[in-house]
């Protein structure tokens, strides 16, 4: 009993002396559970069984990041969980709650790095500059939440206003490593010039490359930067016959071509299938 309570008088001095309290240290320790649970929600083939699992998974997430709210890691993983829900499954029926989760994932990124949204331009920039390649998850997730958010506040000019800033960090993402996430930076910067058209500042030829470098990043596997490619693109510049083989591709690839990202390519199946219902309205 005695070095049951000498061990425990042992451990809380050496919490006390890291300056971490034992609610700090289960979310710390939970970190790599949470992530692991991002995996498999990821791997998921069942979609509505995902878009179950992730609304719970966002709350704990919530919680872990209330306890100890310095972790970068656990704002990391808020902002990839509100980033991914938001665009998996909220964007066309719930716009407005997208925009809300969009915007939760933005903020929790931006405060692990330091950054504010209220920070004169200039300052923005060189702080943004300074992030490296440990920074490049929390870099690619805040400015893909903060472009979410963007895109669905169209009506809003301050939200608008922002869209250099979220462009900056991507940029910036997009230097280290234009692979990160399946080509995540090339698909940001396909979407970024293929959804405007010329007036607008948008620019077809861009576009196409970025989806192209997108594309190859997984040799094809990550099926929604085909449907990407297809919606924006092929759209945009109305190439019927690009947007036809896309929508084919996606249809016809097989199950369990790229297991991590299974979620994704089951969504991606999905709205092919719908944008291709629409083909006629569009072209």
């Amino acid at each position: 009993m005695k070095r049951t309570a000498l061990l425990s008088s042992i451990l809380a001095l050496a919490l006390f002396a890291v300056g971490c309290t034992l609610k700090q240290v289960v979310a710390r320790s939970s970190a790599a559970l949470l992530d692991d649970m991002i995996a498999a929600l990821n791997a998921e083939t069942d979609t509505g069984h995902a878009r179950e699992a992730a609304a719970s998974l966002l709350v704990m997430l919530e919680g872990h990041v209330r306890a100890d709210p310095g972790y970068r890691p656990l704002r990391r993983a808020a902002a990839q969980a509100y980033g991914g829900f938001a665009f998996g499954f909220l964007e066309k029926e719930e716009p407005a709650r997208a925009r809300r989760l969009y915007k939760r994932g933005r903020d929790h990124g931006l405060r692990a790095l330091g950054l504010s949204p209220a920070a004169p331009d200039a300052a923005f920039r060189r702080a943004v500059a300074r992030l490296g390649r440990d920074d490049l998850p929390l870099l690619f997730w805040t400015a893909y939440c903060w472009s979410g958010w963007i895109n669905l506040s169209r009506g809003n000019p301050d939200a608008l206003a922002d869209l250099p800033r979220a462009e900056a960090m991507m940029a910036r993402a997009r230097a280290i490593d234009p692979q990160f996430f399946h080509g995540g930076p090339e698909l940001f910067f396909g979407v970024y010039y293929g959804s405007r058209s010329r007036l607008l500042g948008g620019d077809p030829q861009k576009a196409a490359a970025h989806f192209r470098r997108a594309i190859a990043a997984t040799g094809g596997r990550f099926l929604m930067a085909k449907f990407l490619f297809a919606r924006y693109h092929a759209v945009q510049t109305q190439d019927k016959a690009l947007f036809v083989r896309l929508l084919d591709e996606i249809e016809k690839a097989p199950a369990g071509l790229l297991p991590d990202q299974a979620l994704a390519n089951a969504l991606a199946k999905e709205r092919a299938r719908d944008l291709r219902e629409r083909m006629e309205e569009l072209f």
